[in-house]
């Protein structure tokens, strides 16, 4: 499923092709006139005169020699806006091999006879000076200078053609060149979209117009280099669209796609990321609102493990805590956190706990040692799928476990909880999305008590890379030979960065501890425009060098049981309102009268304690039925395999 390259017959490869012809023709020339050069000196300064026809003879048969040696040495395939000292070498090289095949051709001809032996020694250092010095003028053209031409590259490391801003560009540049030679990869050139500055130089390397430029420079690069080039789109800042035109332009021309971003250290040169893919810009995490909510308290975090829990973690340690609790049910999960936090923050305390939000005892018994501060409560069942299979699980999980942890948060003090949602809550059709709309309304229940523990939601959509998403399973396919498969072609989902949900996690959380009158907010973030699925697995696909139009590529699964075409993040009868963060907005609008709520959710927690399968399911229709204009428990239909 490789992608098909241009025909060479034509477009830029045919001009690549053109301008080889033109660098092979000069190098013979100049190799011509070296010998003449040489052989006219020589005999200038000798007594006698140059026998007939020894100049021409000279002359043609060093041609001849070069124009055997140089093609094979290739310097006809080198693009001179390139040049460095590595050229240099290999002209000297390639002059060299040439008097040596000369020598003995003339030898056998006329057995040197009237040839100068001592030309060879003026012909050399000539040209060597036509080769390179005609490219140097090139590469000081391009660049406004020699200081390009003046360095040896590793040519083990592929060639790139950087793309951005001036700015973007600029530190771009001066990050590489802090690297002393570590970097990854070699600037040949430099392409700003707007192409205000082609023709001009940043740093010494050529800019050679807009995106429009890119595919010909590309083409070049693959013909003078070894290693199939490089794009690195340069900047923090990602414009979906030119992420765009070059996975396009990368999967014509076979060359690599990276990215290159200012002062991230040894991650400042990576693969581009599926975050690129994103109709909108990351955002990158503000850790400042957060601080007053973190340092120096004690932090319990439900789901420790879990990929948004993690990374709350990781977030968390970074603010002075007083103490860390991590708390999961999953053995694997939890050791690995507790293993990356011996390893990367010996100096924070904190503690790994194996326990389940289900049960209790065992939380009354945490609480009590801990007697944390905040608790950011992360621990749910979260994929459909399996809550469509194991509904009472998803029941017990994701809103028994809630209703036990925001008791036991209530009974030991804890200043702050935050309850964490999906968009999938939203209009409800399958178990999950029920059971954390249910989880919703109870923490929105608990909150209007009004007790010293406040309590605040938070809504977000898919999060890139958790297990079990899309993008990884896409990239399992990709990485394994297997067909993508995509559940409907107009099928489209919010997304976001693990480090952008738990950075607004924290934030919405450290708004609710300062602001007495946000006591059971609900939070939902804005995430840009949903992203269609289709379009994020081509994209992948070309990012791997594959062709999403292939035969079999690409595979239509259908919507699997539960499952929405289209996931929203409000609903109707709610309006978003801005807040002090940046992307965050608040949730407000008519509630469901709170005495059925109340029912439910008692008829629900009642029997997730009973373990009473049919109950549970019973109640959860019930749950889709809350809404302000219909606020008696009516009867919302969940998928065929919910059914008792």
């Amino acid at each position: 499923m490789s992608t098909p390259r241009p025909n060479p017959s034509e477009g830029p490869l045919q001009s690549n092709w053109t301008t080889m012809g033109w660098v092979a023709l000069y190098d013979l020339a100049a190799g011509a006139v070296a010998m003449w050069i040489a052989v006219t000196i020589r005999y200038y300064y000798h007594d006698t005169p140059a026998p007939d026809g020894i100049a021409l003879q000279a002359v043609t048969i060093f041609a001849l020699s070069c124009a055997i040696v140089f093609p094979l040495q290739g310097l006809h395939r080198g693009v001179w806006r390139y040049t460095a000292l590595n050229d240099a070498a290999r002209i000297v090289q390639a002059v060299g091999v040439a008097n040596l095949v000369f020598l003995p051709v003339l030898f056998l001809i006329n057995r040197l006879d009237g040839f100068p032996r001592t030309s060879i020694l003026i012909e050399i250092p000539i040209l060597i000076g036509l080769l390179l010095g005609a490219r140097m003028v090139v590469t000081a053209w391009y660049t406004q200078g020699l200081r390009t031409a003046f360095r040896f590259e590793d040519r083990q490391k592929p060639a790139a053609i950087l793309v951005g801003s001036q700015v973007d560009l600029d530190d771009a540049l001066r990050d590489l060149a802090r690297r002393n030679g570590s970097s990854p990869f070699r600037p040949k050139g430099l392409v700003e979209p707007n192409a205000a500055l082609t023709g001009r130089s940043i740093r010494g390397v050529p800019v050679l117009g807009g995106l429009d430029a890119l595919p010909d420079a590309l083409y070049k690069l693959s013909s003078a280099e070894k290693i199939a080039p490089r794009i690195v789109l340069a900047g923090e800042r990602t414009n979906v669209e030119v992420v765009n035109a070059l996975i396009r332009i990368a999967s014509v021309t076979g060359a690599k796609l990276s990215r290159a971003r200012p002062a991230k250290g040894p991650g400042a040169f990576s693969s581009v990321e599926t975050a690129d893919l994103l109709n909108r810009p990351p955002r990158t995490p503000d850790l400042k609102p957060a601080r007053p909510l973190i340092e120096g308290k004690r932090v319990l975090v439900t789901g420790a493990g879990g990929t948004i829990g993690s990374e709350l973690v990781r977030l968390a340690a970074q603010l002075n805590p007083e103490r860390l609790i991590l708390l999961d049910a999953s053995e694997a999960n939890l050791y690995e956190i507790d293993m990356e936090m011996r390893r990367t923050q010996p100096n924070c305390s904190w503690r790994a706990v194996l326990a389940d939000v289900r049960d209790p005892d065992r939380l009354d018994k945490v609480f009590g040692e801990e007697k944390p501060d905040v608790v950011l409560h992360a621990a749910a069942l979260k994929h459909v799928p399996m809550s469509e299979m194991n509904p009472g699980e998803a029941v017990r999980t994701n809103v028994l476990g809630t209703s036990y942890t925001i008791e036991m948060a209530r009974k030991h003090g804890v200043k702050i909880l935050t309850l964490i949602s999906t968009d999938k809550a939203v209009e409800p059709t399958n178990v999950m999305g029920t059971t954390k709309r249910a989880a919703e309304l109870l923490a929105q229940a608990e909150a209007r008590k009004g007790d010293k523990t406040r309590i605040c939601i938070v809504r977000f959509g898919n999060v890139l890379g958790s297990t079990g998403s899309v993008v990884p399973l896409f990239e399992q396919q990709i990485e394994t030979g297997q067909s993508v498969t995509v559940t409907d072609k107009e099928a489209t989902r919010y997304f976001m960065t693990v480090g952008e949900a738990s950075g607004l996690v924290l934030a919405a959380a450290a708004q609710t501890a300062a602001d007495p009158e946000l006591n059971g907010t609900l939070y939902v973030f804005d995430m840009g425009e949903p992203v269609s699925i289709l379009r994020l697995a081509r994209q992948l696909l070309r990012l791997r060098g594959l062709d999403p139009d292939a035969p079999g590529t690409i595979r239509v699964i259908g919507l699997r049981p539960g499952e929405k075409r289209h996931e929203a993040l409000i609903y109707a009868f709610e309006q978003t309102c801005e807040t002090e963060i940046d992307g965050v907005w608040s949730i407000n609008g008519p509630a469901p009268e709170q005495a059925a709520v109340d029912a439910v959710l008692e008829r629900l927690l009642d029997a997730a304690r009973r373990n009473d399968l049919v109950a549970m399911q019973a109640a959860l229709k019930q749950v889709g039925g809350l809404t302000p204009q219909n606020s008696s428990p009516a009867v919302q239909e969940l998928s065929p395999s919910g059914a008792p």
